[in-house]
């Protein structure tokens, strides 16, 4: 075995196939998700998400310390914030957001919004998947959240004094 392969455990991945409106469902905070692509499914390398945005919505600043993140608009009108800098996005936008980076995003049209969030490495929608488990109460239990977003890797930066 070449040492190059005895370094790095190499998976051996099968084809994905996820077929329209498919996917693990998740309501979180009252925006439906779709987990479509599961690090379980790719050997940890990638996950991939599908946000249906209500006008207004989007998920408070927040800072990803363990991935990236690349959303892609698939239908809408969205506001990115990404590093303090204000991006405006229609279909077809894409967007990379590095780690350790603070970012949000609003959706900012008038009829339901897409969203496609690319995670790598994968991991990140684990917290979904946790949340999503939640009751509507449970899921508005701030400092529970907090914590459970630690465990994630994931940081709510202070918002600035007004």
């Amino acid at each position: 075995m070449p040492v190059a392969a005895r370094r790095h455990k190499i998976a051996v991945m099968s084809p994905l196939l996820v077929l329209p409106d498919s996917g693990k469902k998740v309501n979180i905070l009252g925006t439906a998700m779709l987990i479509r692509v599961c690090g379980r499914d790719t050997g940890g390398s990638v996950a991939v998400v599908e946000t249906h945005d209500l006008p207004g919505g989007g998920p408070p600043p927040h800072i990803h310390h363990r991935e990236d993140e690349t959303f892609q608009v698939l239908a809408g009108e969205y506001e990115f914030t990404v590093g303090g800098k204000t991006i405006p996005a229609t279909a077809g936008t894409t967007l990379f957001a590095p780690r350790d980076i603070a970012h949000t995003y609003r959706y900012v049209g008038k009829t339901p919004g897409r969203l496609l969030s690319v995670f790598t490495p994968s991991g990140f929608e684990e917290f979904f998947e946790e949340i999503g488990a939640m009751n509507s109460q449970q899921q508005h239990d701030i400092p529970r959240l907090t914590e459970i977003a630690k465990q994630f890797g994931l940081e709510y930066p202070p918002r600035p004094a007004a």
